[in-house]
């Protein structure tokens, strides 16, 4: 762990990424993990170049944080204990072309990450779940998918064919974005939102 400490609007850094646990913010600033109060302050580094940093995400707890990192070259799903600071673990070991974690399970407390292990590059993710102990990667049954959210009662929420919005804006052709819901375990159907492209959705109550 390192003991720096910088204020963003001090230092003109590109802050990106950010995930929240109860009162505290993790987020990406010059490929090393942050943290910060979440009424703001002074941020203080996690990581020290270890790995580049992308894409966190905070256990409910808000003392583990999941994140994709490049420890050998290639993108695996590491972890780093906020709480106790210490090394950097790597979960995965896929050599996959991507993978990004997408939260946690809410029963299982395994990480939930989307990838392409097992698949063509370009051929579309699925989600699988790894347990923050370690142990092999298992598939989570939702089809193709880049992105996955736990909502009230079992319900599951999942993003396909899901690209960079910024990119794409207003971008309404056969590669956009598509939101599928399963509200009771008894299947997934597609949601319609106005939107175009839409990308990342979460639960909200």
């Amino acid at each position: 762990m390192n003991g720096d400490t910088a204020r963003g609007g001090d230092t003109g850094a590109y802050l990106h990424h950010p995930t929240i646990a109860g009162d505290l913010v993790v987020f990406v600033c010059e490929d090393d993990l942050w943290t910060v109060p979440a009424e703001g302050g002074a941020a203080r580094r996690l990581t020290a170049g270890t790995t580049p940093c992308a894409g966190p995400r905070l256990s409910p707890d808000g003392r583990l944080v999941a994140f994709t990192g490049k420890p050998e070259g290639v993108p695996e799903i590491c972890l780093f204990s906020v709480a106790e600071g210490g090394p950097v673990r790597r979960l995965t070991a896929r050599a996959a072309a991507r993978c990004t974690p997408v939260g946690w399970h809410p029963e299982t407390g395994e990480v939930l990450y989307s990838g392409t292990a097992d698949r063509p590059a370009a051929f579309g993710e699925r989600v699988f779940a790894v347990h923050p102990d370690g142990g092999p990667p298992r598939l989570v049954e939702a089809g193709p998918a880049v992105t996955l959210s736990h909502g009230p009662e079992g319900a599951v929420l999942i993003g396909r064919s899901l690209t960079d919005p910024a990119r794409r804006k207003r971008y309404r052709g056969g590669a956009a974005g598509e939101l599928w819901v399963d509200p009771d375990g008894g299947g997934f159907r597609r949601l319609r939102p106005d939107a175009a492209n839409p990308a990342d959705p979460c639960w909200a109550g």
